[in-house]
């Protein structure tokens, strides 16, 4: 049997306490794996108690199932923190994302964790967005690295359970005939509920909730039964999917104070419905979120959100998407320095052309002496001229040459422009690029300003980009600013 055409599906559990494996046979239509093993996590936090436990596990889960480690997989993680906002809709995507982290560290959750951010459109102007704290996620996604296996996204488990509502037919009335319906999930730390016109959603919410001993039942049933009824408040829905993870909450009577009217699906998944659990007479095989893993990629009505700090929409597996970054990379790279090399050995030769002319002219005008007749004099200030001509020349070759030589190799070159149309000041310089790291921008203006003197070249402009495939990297602009020198302060010279 070819693995490679049945990607693997991580859950970690919203009950926090399990990591579950899911491989699905779309030619069958049958679950093909389903397995889990205890994996302990700080459940007020949701981090990852022990990284080398979580990277044993997963080891065990692909040993256990004799699935090679090169089959790639998706990791469906609980929600941390979800929320709808409305955005202007001609936001582009690096203003989407630093205004949706800007919105993500107003909460408490985030004023010492930098959050990683993942959003799906619900609409034009309004989004559904997630967000992890980053440090978890690079974790990880460092046990993936680690274990070789191509990660193909980071989902949130909300999604994942509409999808796996989807595969297993669970609406499908609802979907043929575009109806309404409402799925309310519960666990342990939060509770999530949302409103479905078909496959299309239509709204939803989310919310924490107490988790503190005092806490008991019926007072976390009631904050349930009043966000609920507020939210579907002149709501229309004949269905309603009710998936309780929690522990310590109990379905029948959460259903009982719901009183929903309409059709119901109860849907608990804990250690005695969930066969991946060790359940022998188990009613399901795996749990939602699980299955939904598989189907990440499919309906496009439910896209996912991806975790992933390379969010490339048309990644194939994250090993694969690095080896073609580092291809490129070297390749830039090459051409980059093979055109450093052109532009140092043409401008060496002109450079030492000028340094001839230069020499020439010196000879000339010392040979003339003090003692030249008023006809000399404007052949002499025109040598002077041609001489002045030929030295910002030189400090322009200069310039370049060692700008060649100082580029980085994760440094691009766009457009370089020098005016020496006024030669009583320094040389107008402009440079525009590219460049993967600030600090390889900032590198390159001591060489440049040591050789030409009083530029005073400074960084006008840097912002974040990303590339069509989703590589991260920095646009830049370096050009003369005016010196501005301290009271009392003789102007610095550029050396």
């Amino acid at each position: 049997m070819s693995y490679k055409k049945l990607p693997v599906s991580i859950n970690v559990f919203p009950s926090l306490d399990y990591v579950e494996l899911v491989q699905f046979d779309e030619k069958s239509g049958e679950i093909e794996k389903a397995s889990a093993l205890p994996c302990q996590f700080d459940t007020a936090s949701r981090q990852m108690s022990d990284r080398d436990l979580m990277l044993q596990t997963i080891r065990d889960l692909y040993n256990m199932n004799r699935i090679p480690f090169s089959t790639p997989s998706v990791l469906v993680l609980p929600s941390f923190f979800t929320r709808e906002i409305d955005l202007p809709t001609e936001f582009s995507k690096e203003e989407l994302r630093f205004a949706l982290v800007s919105e993500a560290e107003r909460f408490y959750f985030f004023k010492k964790a930098e959050p990683q951010i993942g959003w799906i459109n619900l609409s034009e102007d309004r989004l559904l967005y997630s967000a992890f704290p980053k440090t978890e996620i690079e974790k990880y996604m460092k046990v993936f690295q680690e274990l070789q296996i191509p990660l193909l996204g980071i989902e949130l488990s909300y999604l994942s359970i509409l999808r796996g509502l989807i595969a297993t037919g669970a609406v499908s009335h609802e979907i043929d005939n575009a109806e309404p319906w409402a799925l309310l999930v519960i666990s342990d730390y939060s509770f999530f509920v949302s409103i479905q016109r078909g496959l299309k959603i239509i709204k939803t919410a989310d919310a924490p909730l107490s988790v503190t001993e005092e806490e008991d039942e019926q007072a976390t049933l009631l904050d349930i039964v009043q966000d609920f009824e507020a939210f579907t408040d002149r709501e229309t829905f004949a269905k309603l999917i009710v998936v309780n993870n929690a522990n310590r909450i109990n379905s029948d009577d959460l259903l009982r104070q719901l009183g929903f009217p309409g059709s119901l699906t109860q849907i608990d998944q804990n250690a005695l419905t969930l066969k991946s659990r060790g359940a022998s007479e188990a009613p399901f095989p795996c749990s939602l979120e699980g299955l939904g893993g598989v189907f990440y990629k499919q309906y496009a009505d439910v896209p996912g959100i991806n975790f992933q700090l390379e969010t490339a929409d048309d990644l194939v597996s994250l090993l694969n998407y690095r080896q073609q970054a580092f291809k490129w990379l070297l390749v830039s790279n090459g051409v980059v320095f093979v055109l450093s090399l052109l532009i140092w050995g043409a401008m060496s030769l002109m450079l030492w052309q000028k340094d001839q002319e230069r020499e020439a002219i010196n000879h000339e005008l010392t040979a003339l002496g003090e003692g030249v007749d008023t006809l000399k004099m404007d052949g002499v200030n025109r040598k002077k001229f041609i001489k002045k001509a030929v030295d910002l020349n030189v400090q322009a070759n200069n310039f370049l040459v060692k700008l060649g030589a100082s580029i980085e190799p994760n440094v691009w070159l766009e457009e370089i422009q020098i005016d020496l149309t006024d030669m009583e000041k320094p040389p107008v310089i402009a440079l525009d690029g590219k460049a993967m790291s600030l600090s390889s921008i900032n590198g390159l203006l001591t060489p440049l300003n040591a050789i030409v003197e009083g530029a005073n070249l400074q960084v006008s402009s840097a912002a974040p980009a990303t590339s069509d495939d989703g590589q991260a990297y920095f646009t830049w602009s370096i050009q003369n600013q005016e010196a501005v020198p301290a009271a009392g302060t003789p102007p610095a010279s550029g050396g």
